[in-house]
């Protein structure tokens, strides 16, 4: 089925207005799953729903949830946006989207596909518009939470938010700004390059303060 929308907005405005857009969304999800048959069973089963009040709030988990962290953020670099994450593997991965809008699914062909029973197969979708990232929820059973507030229209997203969605947890980093460093010194340079660690001893470049600037285009 060809995509001609760019985002769940675009998606809202191809339904009548007397249609419900999530319960639109919904059918429209669906249908894509019935034809994707090459989907694991997995993928297939049924979700299992947890137990929320629809209006009722969660608590964040208290600290980091384990020894490493699992998070997406969010980069921007011009006009260009991009997620970086660990949800998918040990290791961060960038995910690069020409519409700049990633789905969140047990689905197997969603952006960002989690092996969560609680997880609808198109669950949410992470958007980049205007400046700015949101979470949308895709009329989910289990719903989205962002710092344990249940999403129910377009949410944006700030540095260090809480997102839970199903049973899976993790943080949202934003990085919207960049700036250039000073270049360093040749001769710090090179001694950094050849550096050469004897026997674990830490190597010392305090001396450097006395014979040259670190930095550069250090002033002061």
């Amino acid at each position: 089925m060809k995509q001609e929308f760019y985002s769940p907005d675009d998606r809202y405005a191809a339904f009548p207005a007397s249609v419900n857009p999530p319960d639109a969304l919904a059918e429209f999800w669906d249908g894509l799953d019935e034809e994707n048959s090459e989907d694991p069973q997995s993928n297939r089963n049924e979700t299992l729903t947890i137990e929320r009040d629809a209006q009722a709030t969660i608590e964040p988990p208290p600290g980091l949830p384990d020894a490493k962290p699992r998070y997406i953020q969010g980069v921007v670099i011009g006009t260009q946006a991009h997620l970086v994450t660990n949800l998918l593997k040990q290791e961060s991965i960038t995910l690069r989207q020409s519409q700049r809008v990633w789905t969140i699914g047990r689905n197997r062909s969603a952006a960002l596909p989690l092996q969560d029973r609680k997880l609808s197969r198109r669950h949410a979708v992470i958007l980049y518009r205007e400046g700015r990232f949101y979470l949308i929820d895709l009329n989910s059973m289990n719903g989205s939470y962002v710092n344990g507030v249940r999403v129910q229209q377009r949410q944006p997203l700030h540095d260090g938010d809480c997102i839970c969605v199903g049973s899976t947890r993790f943080f949202f980093f934003v990085s919207v700004q960049e700036r250039a460093v000073q270049a360093l010194h040749p001769e710090v340079l090179e001694r950094l390059n050849n550096a050469e660690v004897r026997n674990g001893a830490f190597i010392d470049f305090s001396e450097l303060q006395e014979e040259i600037s670190f930095n550069l285009n250090k002033t002061d």
